[in-house]
């Protein structure tokens, strides 16, 4: 009897276990996302609001309000104001190496493309960069003119398109400068003949149900005639839709069986690109992506003091970065995306050091 009783039971787990790994594969969202408690996904939902509670301590006065968890495609969190619409900032730059990467897939041009070859402007003073130098912040590229925002800057000129001296030569240091970024969204635009947002949303955007939403442009004198989207900066969506590109990513270019962008890029674009020994000595030396940058996008690495991006959170995660925290965490190990996006300013204290702090704290709620 004992032997039977045994035997049940043990069907009843396997039976139990099963079920519930078939019931929470991994899905796509269409209209809407599938709503499923942290339980449902293995997640502890008291130590989940407490990570939570913790990134509001540390954030402005938007708190959790645009924050949206997805775990293998299924909402377990939302703040109140997910539909809310505003810029991304400097996180609409991995949309921007999205292009490359799917200009690549095209045989367009690639990683490797010289930038003169694109625009035989750039062949005397920038005759050794390529693309993959502009998406790794290596560039070396600076336009004419000083800052447009009053501020003792060299960067983010009224004229980023007017091609001045090199910083540096391409790769020998990092650099974050929105100028190139900008310079690296014209090239793009140049080589397909198409705008940023229009190559974006023909391969992936309609795919992935972006919806409606804007990407901000700049003029450039030369070109009156081009649409030019801004290769830093101005896409403005919602929590729920940066969730769609960050799901994007978290399946490796796959959205519901259709591969829309290459495992290979996706690869290339979440792992470390800056090989530079030295940060450029601009106004922007605070920023620190040396071991730790990837294709326009973050990455948890080891820096060149052999410490970690974020040492307790993740190894394989990586994040699009934008000012006011606008923020999207992809967490390969976790099958999570993490959004939080705002208008508040940045953490006082960092952003790597609160969200290193803040996945620390996921990662007791995370089974």
């Amino acid at each position: 009897m004992k032997r039977i009783l045994a035997v049940i039971m043990s069907l009843c787990l396997w039976t139990s276990c099963k079920t519930e790994k078939e019931a929470l594969p991994m899905v796509f969202p269409t209209d809407s996302w599938i709503e499923k408690s942290p339980e449902n996904l293995g997640i502890d939902a008291v130590k989940m609001q407490e990570a939570l509670d913790y990134l509001a301590s540390e954030s402005g006065e938007d708190g959790l309000d645009e924050v949206f968890i997805v775990r293998n495609g299924y909402l377990i969190y939302k703040g109140d104001s997910i539909h809310k619409k505003h810029n991304i900032y400097s996180s609409s730059k991995s949309f921007t190496s999205t292009v490359l990467g799917i200009l690549s897939d095209k045989k367009i041009v690639d990683e490797n493309t010289y930038a003169k070859t694109i625009d035989t402007a750039l062949s005397e003073q920038y005759p050794e960069v390529r693309l993959k130098h502009f998406s790794s912040m290596t560039s070396g590229y600076s336009g004419k003119g000083v800052s447009r925002w009053n501020e003792p800057s060299e960067d983010w000129s009224w004229t980023p398109y007017a091609i001045d001296s090199a910083l540096f030569a391409p790769g020998t240091r990092y650099a974050y400068w929105d100028e190139a970024q900008m310079m690296f969204g014209r090239l793009l635009t140049l080589s397909a003949n198409k705008s940023l947002k229009t190559i974006f949303d023909e391969q992936i955007g309609n795919a992935i149900g972006m919806g409606s939403y804007d990407w901000g442009t700049e003029n450039d004198p030369d070109m009156p005639e081009k649409v030019l989207n801004n290769g830093c900066t101005g896409v403005t969506i919602n929590a729920e839709q940066l969730a769609r590109f960050g799901h994007f990513y978290l399946n490796e270019g796959n959205w519901n069986g259709q591969q829309l962008l290459s495992k290979e890029w996706v690869k290339k674009a979440t792992q470390n690109q800056v090989f530079a020994k030295e940060v450029a000595d601009t106004d922007r030396k605070k920023v620190d992506g040396r071991g730790c940058y990837g294709y326009n996008w973050w990455v948890n690495d080891k820096m060149p003091t052999g410490k970690w991006h974020m040492p307790d959170a993740p190894k394989s995660l990586y994040y699009a970065s934008g000012l006011h925290n606008n923020m999207c965490f992809v967490i390969p190990e976790w099958n999570m995306v993490f959004v939080r996006r705002g208008e508040d300013g940045n953490p006082e204290k960092g952003k790597p050091f609160v969200y290193n702090a803040f996945f620390k704290r996921m990662a007791l709620a995370v089974k």
